[in-house]
């Protein structure tokens, strides 16, 4: 190897050295201090379906995150029917069966 191609083998290893420190350095999204993340959806057929979203803190100052509720129409198409920050609810009636998506959650209910 000779010194030219030696010296710029250095220095790519250090470029992808430091990047790989910065991209190890840089914090990930993460909770606030003293909070935990709570998440989730429940369900009546016929009558409702409701989700949570939130950081739940020590301090007693919980913080809303987004949710949305969501219905499945075709393979990759989903209609927006509730969403807010915190707690949203979507009131439903009927009896048709319906295939809905809370965060990453899909489930099926009688809900129209």
């Amino acid at each position: 190897m000779t010194v030219l191609r030696k010296l710029a083998t250095v220095a790519a290893a250090a470029v992808l050295a430091s990047g790989a420190a910065v991209a190890i350095q840089t914090p990930a999204q993460g909770a606030p201090p003293g909070c935990s993340w709570g998440y989730g959806h429940y369900e009546q057929a016929g009558s409702f379906i409701a989700v949570y979203n939130w950081w739940f803190c020590d301090d007693g100052n919980d913080i809303p995150l987004h949710a949305t509720i969501s219905r499945y129409l075709s393979p990759g198409v989903y209609e927006t029917v509730a969403s807010g920050d915190g707690d949203v609810v979507y009131n439903c009636g009927g009896t048709l069966y319906n295939v809905y998506r809370a965060g990453g959650d899909e489930f099926g209910i009688l809900c129209s």
